[in-house]
């Protein structure tokens, strides 16, 4: 088998429908503009105090 000379040969591979993609139906992040998974919408809504105050350090 002969040897590479200028590095590793690249394969092109084409861009998955919506309906195919792997990254999408597993619902993680999937880079591909357009996908349901490149948006991020926050499911939750904040539940933490309406004010905080300082806390004042002890000297």
């Amino acid at each position: 088998m002969p040897r590479r000379k200028y590095g590793k040969l690249r394969k092109v591979v084409e861009v998955p429908n919506k309906e195919k993609c792997s990254r999408c139906r597993s619902g993680k992040y999937c880079p591909i503009p357009g996908h349901l998974g490149n948006k991020i919408v926050s499911s939750k809504n904040w539940k933490g105090p309406e004010n905080t105050s300082k806390r004042v350090g002890k000297k």
